[in-house]
């Protein structure tokens, strides 16, 4: 009898069972599976919050593209004249780009001062990431500070009236403005209204100085009325203007205000001395009405022609020939001399040294309303639109058209 040793079929000295290999490879393939699954998984998740990500960055820069679209519109691109000769519920629609983006504004007047801003802005795409677009929808007011001049010319203090020199109170529609005045009706007004009648010297000839009534007496006249406009005040107007000339405390002399075209033909808003043109309202600077301060005194020596709201820390002095449609709003005296001196609005002197102040020689000022109004509103600093208080924005991204 032969005895042969035993050899064990694997390192555990455990026999080796048929088909232990197909299950070792069958594990094998199965954990590789799950290693796939587990990194194409993670990939789709990355790529997708990387998608959803960059879809929700693309959506906020609509969204801010579009408030800055509407605030452009209402800050640079506003012109009363254009839109606020819309017909109501009427849109017209302004097209813009910022970058790679496209803006469109469309405006529609619900009222007199009552608007309905609608954006847009659509971003581009941007390789396989896809743009977006954002429409917000504002209702917007006209705010305008409160310069209504009580008269056609309010001051305290003494006040001199010699010569041949005029204040009228009856509402005048200047004539070269003849159509531009509809809708801007007003009353009659004091021709002087002053805190003391008994400091007014008057000339001979009682039609030099006319109104409802002629002459006035409000004791309630004191400084705020020539520093306190509604809720604006006198620095906010002076940081308002649109031209600012002179030194403080100093009388600056200048000669000859006139309009001013730039070489294509457009109104040149940024020469010193260009204060629109009043007597040619088509022409180029017919619609410009700047505000202009004087920080000291300004004596205008010889002729010119200016539209809008003058104001002058100091004492002005008229000398002959100049011509303003709006308000003067003067912190000194208010004085003129010579002749063709004309104000179609209101002045305003607060005559706060109460110093002397006279109106001499063939000067005339005159209530407009028209004149005074339009000064304000044709301001883009002075008149905004502005989103109302409250509930003045909703979201139309979802809305179709």
């Amino acid at each position: 009898m032969t005895i042969r040793p035993h050899v064990p079929s694997s390192a555990t000295g455990e026999p080796r069972r048929r088909g232990d290999e197909g299950f070792v490879l069958a594990a094998a393939a199965f954990g590789l599976l799950v290693v796939i699954v587990l990194v194409t998984g993670g990939f789709f998740i990355a790529r997708q919050e990387f998608q959803v990500g960059m879809a929700n960055e693309h959506a906020a820069e609509a969204f801010y593209l579009t408030e800055r679209s509407l605030t452009e519109f209402v800050g640079s691109r506003w012109n009363l004249q254009t839109y606020g000769a819309l017909p109501t519920w009427t849109p017209t629609t302004v097209v813009d780009t910022i970058g790679d983006a496209e803006l469109t504004v469309e405006l529609t007047r619900l009222g007199e001062r009552t608007y309905f801003v609608d954006g847009t802005a659509v971003t581009v795409n941007r390789g396989f990431y896809s743009g977006a677009s954002r429409r917000i929808g504002t209702v917007m007011k006209l705010f305008s500070p409160v310069l209504e001049p009580p008269a056609a010319l309010t001051t305290r203090g003494e006040t001199e009236i010699k010569g041949t020199a005029e204040v009228h109170g009856e509402d005048l529609n200047p004539t070269a403005w003849a159509g531009y005045c509809a809708g801007f009706g007003g009353v009659d007004k004091p021709g002087i209204l002053t805190n003391d009648t008994s400091l007014v010297t008057l000339g001979s000839a009682v039609t030099n100085y006319t109104g409802n009534p002629p002459l006035a007496e409000d004791p309630s006249i004191g400084d705020a009325t020539f520093t306190q406009f509604g809720e604006v005040g006198w620095d906010e107007l002076v940081a308002m203007a649109d031209k600012t000339l002179g030194s403080a405390g100093a009388m600056l002399n200048i000669t000859g205000s006139e309009p001013v075209l730039k070489a294509d033909g457009t109104c040149d808003k940024f020469a010193l001395l260009n204060w629109g043109d009043p007597e040619n309202p088509t022409a180029p600077c017919g619609d410009y009405f700047p505000t202009v301060y004087s920080r000291g005194g300004l004596r205008i020596q010889s002729g010119g022609v200016g539209q809008g709201v003058l104001l002058v820390d100091g004492t002005l002095d008229l000398r002959g020939d100049f011509v303003w449609y709006g308000i003067i709003i003067v912190q000194g005296s208010f004085e003129t001399q010579g002749n063709g001196n004309r104000v179609f609005g209101g002045v305003l002197a607060s005559n706060a040294s109460f110093d002397s102040q006279g109106l001499v020689g063939g000067s005339v000022v005159t209530n407009s309303t028209c004149s005074a109004t339009r000064a304000v509103l044709y301001n883009s600093a002075l008149t905004r639109l502005r989103p109302l208080a409250a509930r003045s924005w909703v979201d139309l991204s979802g809305v179709e058209n």
